[in-house]
């Protein structure tokens, strides 16, 4: 308001007026960029929080993926292991000659094959054909041969799912 009042003073009103309008549209559109700026943060924040939350919930679904197949599998070699030793396993593991924990993990891995990404389908498909090779197998040495191998494709999932996960570097 100080402002206008020197201008009316120092310049006729006709140039007084043109200023407070030039003023006063350089201020609406100085107001307008700062929201269309504002505006386009917040959609970007918005769309980047959107897009956060979808990746939390991604590896959250893979890891509990890793952890059930996981799982599933370790059950199943003890299984064999078991027929292997000559014990006996519990009714439903092999129904009219068809193992049916490791049909299930078969197709299971198809279907969560996106989620779980190249790198862990990869090593969970050759686990559950080493364990169909091990079901196939009376050989003791080509038995061993099959466990050795096993360690080897745990460990590979160990460094995967550190490389992935960094679980190590979880700490309280």
């Amino acid at each position: 308001m100080v402002e206008l009042l020197a201008w009316i003073k120092d310049y006729s009103p006709i140039v007084a007026v043109f200023l407070a309008i030039g003023t006063a549209t350089i201020f609406i559109l100085k107001n307008a960029v700062e929201r269309s700026i504002y505006m386009g943060f917040e959609s970007y924040a918005s769309r980047l929080s959107r897009r956060s939350s979808f990746e939390e919930k991604v590896l959250l679904d893979r890891f509990t993926l890793i952890i059930n197949f996981t799982s599933r599998l370790e059950r199943l070699m003890t299984n064999l292991n078991r027929l292997h030793s000559g014990h006996t396993v519990s009714d439903g593991f092999i129904v009219a000659g068809e193992m049916i924990p490791l049909t299930e993990i078969f197709e299971d891995l198809e279907q969560s094959r996106i989620v779980l990404t190249e790198d862990f389908h990869e090593i969970f498909l050759k686990q559950a054909k080493l364990a169909l090779r091990a079901a196939n197998t009376k050989d003791d040495l080509e038995w061993k041969n099959i466990c050795a191998e096993w360690t080897k494709f745990n460990e590979a999932l160990r460094i995967n799912v550190e490389k992935v996960f960094k679980i190590s570097e979880i700490k309280w």
